[in-house]
């Protein structure tokens, strides 16, 4: 892999595998969708003998194999490690500008979005985390506004 020294275009990397991923996991759905009923009612498998549920799960492999979903599952996993080794790469790249500053913070902040439930009625809610993404919002749209002033004062 090639050592990428600048914040901008990390960012810009990590969000191109990031769309690389999100297509795969959509793959992934669609291939799930296409085996066959048995395979996608686990719960069905109560009751069985032994022998039973390991003839099934035999089965279920050899339909993952014939539909790609192990490729699919292993392309996943390739993404998932250059995703991780890019953000680490981030994580030791000082930002040089105020722009770089805000590309790692809204990418901090979309990350931390996509994990924060936000509706109280949710099971999963927690206002803590909700708080914090409302913080972290706050300063990177406060770093917008700043940078945007300073554009226009610039020209």
């Amino acid at each position: 892999m090639t050592i990428i020294t600048n914040t901008t275009l990390l960012i810009r990397r990590i969000a191109e595998v990031r769309r690389r991923r999100e297509a795969v996991v959509d793959r992934q759905e669609r291939l799930r969708g296409t085996l066959p009923q048995w395979a996608l009612a686990p719960l069905q498998l109560v009751g069985m003998t032994a022998s039973e549920i390991q003839g099934l799960m035999t089965e279920l492999s050899a339909a993952e194999k014939q539909s790609g979903l192990e490729d699919v599952e292993r392309e996943l996993e390739q993404l998932d490690q250059q995703i991780e080794e890019l953000e680490n790469l981030l994580l030791t790249t000082p930002s040089r500008t105020l722009d770089g500053i805000q590309a790692v913070l809204d990418m901090a902040v979309t990350r931390f979005r996509a994990q924060t439930v936000t509706d109280p009625g949710d099971v999963f809610y927690d206002y803590g985390d909700a708080r914090i993404l409302t913080f972290l919002d706050r300063a990177a749209d406060d770093l917008r506004s700043l940078m945007s002033e300073s554009h226009r004062q610039a020209s």
